[in-house]
């Protein structure tokens, strides 16, 4: 097995939408694996890519299978240096990569899984805004073509399986090179390829960010999902940490339950909804109905208006409700212990 490490003194810069939303002491990770074929209860990961910052250097480093029989050795080398990480970059990783993977993993007894809920998967987001940003397909050259990135190699994933097998015989060099220079700008021309987020709405981008916060020290909050249902916001979610207590309120105007049983998140909250002519339908935090700070909704201005708004029509304001959660919750939590 062969460990290659390259050192780029590159700008390492993800767009603005990673530093305005994640947490401070988030690190972050691209990767992207190659394999000997797309079953993963028979084929094998011969190499895996990932790309990091380290002080002001980018690192590449790719483990490499000099055959399948190595694959074990591949992965715990993985481990030891991914485990650091705690936002995963991929393209198309939650549908390959991670369970990939994951099942790998299990196959060799491994005592390791990639959690998904901390993946950001890019091919998700363009997959979602593909008509908007006017893009043929969603292939990640295709991005890269958008954006006038230009590749030195010049094979696919299936061309690489087809390599890798010849290359298991002859062991030439060439072939080595052809597959390992296919993995690099995967990984490599990845970075760049984030500023396509650029040209996506704010909220459509957020939608694929894991969404989790702490409320002190020993306690955090992960959002799972949350869902408009007529006139509420039905937020459910788990917690990690030290719960003192249940918190179990039914008000007359929200449910929030914390549990520490189970340690689920669930949270139920009014909306105020307004039909304004000729512009569309807007739907409110309900501040009037929740004893919420010291003001209600008709009293404040406009611009602090704007952060209570969740919906517009058919288009949800993922920003906002994360931040009224994050807050409201904070708020409830340590008035209740």
């Amino acid at each position: 097995m062969d460990i290659i490490t390259n050192s780029k003194q590159i700008s390492y810069s993800l767009p603005p939408i990673f530093n305005e939303l994640l947490l401070d002491n988030t690190r972050s990770v691209l990767f992207d694996i190659e394999t000997t074929g797309l079953n993963r209860n028979y084929d094998k990961v011969i190499l895996i890519g990932v790309l990091y910052q380290e002080k002001e250097n980018v690192i590449i480093k790719q483990f490499f299978c000099e055959n399948s029989s190595e694959e074990l050795e591949l992965l715990k080398a993985f481990i030891a240096t991914f485990k650091d990480f705690n936002l995963y970059i991929t393209y198309n990783g939650a549908n390959f990569d991670i369970p990939f993977l994951n099942k790998r993993f299990l196959k060799h007894n491994l005592n390791y899984q990639i959690e998904p809920y901390y993946n950001f998967d890019l091919y998700k987001a363009v997959r979602k805004n593909k008509g908007m940003l006017g893009l043929d397909n969603c292939k990640l050259k295709t991005v890269e073509r958008f954006l006038g990135i230009n590749r030195k190699d010049t094979i696919d994933g299936r061309e690489s399986v087809r390599l890798f097998k010849k290359y298991e015989i002859t062991k030439d060099i060439s072939l080595k090179k052809k597959i390992l220079l296919h993995n690099y700008e995967d990984i490599l021309h990845l970075l760049p390829t984030l500023k396509i987020l650029n040209f996506i709405n704010k909220d459509r981008v957020f939608t694929h960010f894991p969404k989790e916060f702490s409320v002190n020290s020993e306690l955090k909050i992960r959002i799972l999902g949350y869902h408009i249902n007529k006139d509420f916001l039905e937020v459910s979610g788990n917690f990690q940490g030290n719960l003192p207590q249940d918190i179990i309120l039914y008000n007359p105007n929200y449910n929030f339950r914390l549990m520490k049983k189970d340690t689920k998140f669930i949270f139920k909250i009014p909306l105020l909804n307004a039909n304004i002519e000729g512009v569309g339908k807007y739907s409110f935090i309900n501040l009037n109905e929740i004893n919420y700070k010291d003001y209600n909704l008709s009293e404040i201005d406009n611009e602090e208006k704007l952060k209570y708004l969740v919906k517009i029509d058919n288009e949800i304001k993922d920003i906002n409700i994360y931040n009224f959660i994050k807050d409201f919750s904070s708020y409830i939590i340590k008035s209740n212990l």
